[in-house]
C-alpha cells in the first residue's frame, strides 16, 4: 500500500483558517500545512491556545492532519537573512522560537524556515546561523525543522551536511525551474530520501520567451513547464514516501477566470496527485 499522503498549503485557498481546512477536505486532502497567523513582531496567533483550539477543532472536524507549520510571515519579511545580532535576527528568532513552541503544543511535527534568496556571503552566514539556531531550539521541543531554498544541488548539499543532518528539506519542485538551478528530478535523485522531509509541488507556463519567473502564472498540476510528471518518477525511485503539498494557488485570476471554483480546481490537482503516484 502506498505511503503517500496528499495535503494543501493553507495559503492555498481564498482565506486561512477552519474555512481553508474544510474546503481542502472537500477537494480530496488529507492534510494541510499552516501558516503562521500572521505571526510577527513579537507576536505570534498560534501560541494562544483559543487559535489552536480553533484549528485543532477544525482539523478533527474535517478529518484534516495538521502536517507543518510554515514561518510564512517570516519568509516574506526576509528576516532570517540578517545577523543574528540585529534588531530583524533578533525578531526572526523570537517567531522561530514562537513556531516550534505552537508546534509543540499543538501536536504538529515540523516547522519550516525557508531560505530564500541567499545572493550575499553574508546572507548564506546568516540563514546558516539562524537555521542552527531553529535546529537547536527544535531539539528540545521534539519538533523537526524543514527548509526551503533555492541552491543549487552542490550548495544543497554542503549547507544541509554543515548542520550535520538535523535540517531536512521542504523541497519544491517548481523552485530549481524558477531560479535555474537543475532539474528538479536530478536533484531529488542527488539529495536522497534521507535529506527531504516532504515535498512542495506546483505548476508553471512559460513567459513569453519561454522562462519561469515569480510573475507566470501558476497552473494546475500537470499542465505547466515544471516537470511535475518527472519530479513525481524520481520522488518515487528515491524510495520516499510521505507528504506531497500541493502550494497552488486556487484563487488566482489565471485559474478562476472562466467561473471556476476553487475548491472544483483543487479536487483535479487531488486527482492528478493520486493517478501520478498511483494511489487512486
Amino acid at each position: 500500500m502506498s505511503g503517500f499522503k496528499f495535503g494543501a498549503c493553507e495559503w492555498s485557498f481564498p482565506c486561512w483558517g477552519a474555512l481553508a481546512l474544510k474546503m481542502a477536505r472537500e477537494a480530496g486532502f488529507t492534510g494541510m500545512q499552516l501558516g503562521d497567523a500572521g505571526g510577527s513582531l513579537h507576536a505570534y496567533p498560534l501560541t494562544d491556545r483559543r487559535v489552536q483550539e480553533h484549528y485543532l477543532e477544525a482539523a478533527s472536524k474535517y478529518g484534516i492532519e495538521l502536517q507543518s507549520i510554515h514561518l510564512y510571515t517570516l519568509g516574506h519579511q526576509g528576516y532570517v537573512r540578517h545577523s543574528p545580532d540585529s534588531p530583524e535576527g533578533r525578531i526572526c528568532r523570537e517567531s522561530i522560537e514562537k513556531g516550534i513552541i505552537a508546534a509543540h503544543q499543538m501536536g504538529i511535527p515540523t516547522v519550516i524556515v525557508d531560505g530564500m534568496r541567499m545572493n550575499t556571503a553574508a546572507k548564506r552566514r546568516h540563514v546558516f546561523e539562524m537555521e542552527r539556531c531553529a535546529a537547536e531550539i527544535a531539539d528540545a521541543y521534539g519538533v523537526n525543522i524543514a527548509m526551503e531554498t533555492d541552491m543549487t544541488l552542490e550548495e544543497h548539499v554542503a549547507f544541509l551536511d554543515g548542520l550535520g543532518g538535523r535540517v531536512t528539506l521542504c523541497f519544491d519542485t517548481h523552485n530549481p525551474m524558477m531560479y535555474g538551478t537543475g532539474k528538479p528530478a536530478d536533484l531529488i535523485r542527488a539529495l536522497g530520501k534521507e535529506r527531504i522531509d516532504h515535498f512542495h509541488m506546483k505548476e508553471s507556463r512559460p513567459n513569453e520567451d519561454g522562462y519561469i519567473t515569480v510573475e507566470t502564472p501558476i497552473v494546475l498540476l500537470g499542465q505547466g513547464i515544471t516537470e511535475f510528471r518527472e519530479s513525481v518518477e524520481a520522488i518515487q525511485e528515491i524510495g520516499y514516501s510521505g507528504w506531497i503539498i500541493s502550494e497552488n494557488f486556487y484563487y488566482r485570476p489565471n485559474l478562476t477566470c472562466g467561473g471556476e471554483d476553487p475548491v472544483d480546481l483543487a479536487r483535479r490537482d487531488v486527482e492528478t496527485l493520486q493517478a501520478a503516484f498511483g494511489t487512486e
